[in-house]
């Protein structure tokens, strides 16, 4: 028992040392390349290799040591890009500084009536709009900035449903405080009343659509309600 505990000192203090070495060895070598790369590159478009090149000036990071790169306060700054949700640095013993950088999300894009556009990330927090990329998500008009939240949570909880995501395009509160969905080329809106049960208000909605595109007279109809459990009250264009 002593020896195998002694021979597993042994080993760790060899791969410490090896470690050390290594570590020394890359702390030594000089930046000879610089990768960046966008780990959700796919899902949006707001950050890119040439566009953290310029926030960072990478192109003087190279020629320098390793050990004289101060990686922290790289990722700190990257950090501090409104899109960037956050970010690693890290040297290769080849000499490659990668630099990886998640970008935010934003579900919601929330329009002040007489004031500002921001959007609504992931978390639901402010995100303000960018120059270089804007997204195709939901628009909401409000009044007040507190009144996005409704909405923020309806876009939250039908999220990847492909029915609603194909329906949502603007959203808004009416005058007695209810959500109402304003969707695409539907010429009617969708008072929805609240955020709440978004799977029993489709099959009602998904019902009603099913019986009036039979009928062919759905665009007869300006306003839909579902703010009722159990049934659909439509009201038709005067």
């Amino acid at each position: 028992m002593i020896a195998r505990i002694l021979s597993t000192l042994l080993s760790l203090a060899a791969l410490f040392a090896v470690l050390g070495f290594a570590g020394t060895q890359a702390a030594e070598r000089r930046v000879q390349s610089i990768e960046v790369n966008v780990k959700d590159a796919a899902q949006a478009e707001f950050l890119n290799g040439r566009r953290i090149a310029e926030q960072l000036g990478t192109t003087r990071l190279e020629g320098e040591l390793l050990g004289d790169v101060d990686l922290q306060s790289m990722v700190e700054h990257l950090e501090t890009m409104g899109p960037c949700s956050h970010a690693e640095a890290y040297p290769t013993m080849d000499g490659t500084l990668h630099i990886d950088v998640w970008q935010r999300m934003p579900l919601l894009r929330v329009h002040v009536n007489g004031g500002r556009d921001f959007y609504l990330d992931e978390e639901g927090k402010t995100m303000e709009l960018d120059a270089y990329h804007t997204p195709h998500i939901p628009v909401m008009h409000v009044d007040r900035e507190t009144q996005a939240t409704m909405g923020f949570r309806f876009v939250k909880a039908t999220e990847g449903d492909l029915f609603w995501d194909a329906l949502t395009d603007q959203l808004s509160i009416n005058d007695q405080g209810e959500l109402v969905l304003h969707p695409r080329l539907a010429g009617h809106h969708i008072v929805l009343g609240n955020d709440k049960d978004v799977q029993h208000k489709k099959r009602n909605l998904l019902a009603f659509y099913r019986a009036h595109i039979e009928r062919g007279n759905l665009r007869t109809y300006q306003r839909i309600d579902l703010t009722y459990r159990d049934q659909v009250i439509a009201q038709r264009y005067p």
